[in-house]
């Protein structure tokens, strides 16, 4: 299996949220999406709000390990507060814990009209032998072959989920499953778009989209493929398939499901819920160049902005320098055109190329 790249872009953003606080916590009041023709606004979000959920350390062996599930969640957590949401993070919850978090989650944000929710789990998922039922999977959870009752008693099911989403107010939910699951969350007799949609006033009627990372064939490997895809969709702004600025559920969907395939054996899922009032908008992410706080953005000095680009140029770099990594090197320059050390990079990144194509002798051999 070829793991994605992992750019090390995700663990500088937290360096450059801490240097562009305000700025930050201006975009966590809210979020205006203008239609491109009127300007008028099309959808205005007054606040965003995530739950990231994490389950690695399993206690039953029934259910290996995911070593790797708090770095990727991190960097998940790191691209939402960039993109204005306020985020909670928790791992390793019991299947009581996994369904209060989930609960509480929606009571404390899922009832103000306004606001925009995101719910992204990674860790084991189960689909049970007839395919007609989802369970997110707590580190209590037994053994379903062996105790399917005391199973059902500890996991989170879809069932549960979809009905939280039913009950929720928000205008817009996008929910993100980093685990294989059966289709049936999704509409079935919809067929997947062939292209985003435009930004128009249809995008902000109310919307419960849902992404899994594969069907309940599929296995998801231990480190994940999905993640890091989401992290570049937003972070890079690769789920921009239309080049508008913005990253529509739709878009997002549409991209996980070309790019993750290219690298693990898994074809992602999405799609919107089975029900017409909630299924006839779009969820939306603003890059940064397009992102509009719904109150006014204090003014930063020309200069400190200067300051805080070179303190980030300069982490960036520390990392990198020492890795020999073809592809971090590259993700230097495309982030660091002109950075302070891009002629460096680029004659790191001839002599790694040039070794790379030298013929092997029988020394090297």
């Amino acid at each position: 299996m070829i793991r994605w790249r992992q750019h090390i872009l995700p663990l500088c953003a937290s360096a450059m949220l801490a240097a562009l606080s305000p700025l930050a916590s201006a975009e966590t009041r809210g979020l205006v999406v203008p239609a491109p023709d009127t300007g008028e606004p099309v959808i205005e979000y007054k606040g965003s709000y995530a739950l990231l959920i994490g389950a690695s350390d399993y206690e039953n062996s029934a259910w290996p390990d995911l070593e790797s599930v708090p770095g990727e969640l991190a960097r998940v957590a790191s691209v939402l507060q960039e993109h204005g949401f306020t985020v909670e993070k928790h791992l390793n919850p019991t299947g009581q814990e996994l369904e209060y978090l989930y609960e509480d989650f929606l009571d404390r944000y899922g009832y103000d009209t306004p606001n925009r929710l995101v719910f992204f789990y990674s860790g084991h998922g189960w689909t049970s032998d007839k395919r007609k039922r989802g369970f997110l999977v707590p580190i209590d959870a037994p053994d379903p072959n062996k105790e399917k009752r005391e199973f059902r008693a500890k996991a989170l099911s879809m069932t549960r989920i979809l009905a939280g989403a039913r009950d929720a107010e928000a205008n817009h939910a996008l929910y993100l499953f980093d685990s294989c699951f059966s289709g049936t969350i999704f509409k079935t007799k919809a067929a997947a778009p062939l292209e985003p949609p435009h930004i128009s006033k249809a995008l902000g009627l109310p919307v419960r989209q849902f992404i899994t990372a594969g069907n309940a064939d599929e296995e998801v490997p231990a480190r994940s493929t999905f993640t890091p895809a989401f992290v570049d969709a937003l972070l890079l702004g690769h789920g921009d398939l239309d080049k508008d600025g913005y990253v529509s559920g739709t878009e997002l969907g549409l991209y996980l499901q070309q790019e993750v395939p290219r690298h693990t054996q898994q074809t992602p899922q999405f799609g919107k819920i089975n029900d017409y009032d909630l299924s006839r908008g779009d969820f939306i992410f603003a890059l940064p160049k397009t992102q509009t706080a719904a109150a006014a953005i204090p003014k930063v000095d020309n200069a400190v902005l200067k300051a805080q680009e070179q303190m980030l140029d300069l982490e960036f770099w520390k990392t990198v320098r020492a890795s020999n990594d073809p592809e971090m090197l590259q993700a230097y320059l495309e982030t660091f055109p002109e950075g302070v050390y891009a002629k460096l990079a680029k004659l790191m990144l001839a002599k790694l190329k040039a070794s790379s194509d030298k013929e092997l002798t029988t020394d090297d051999i």
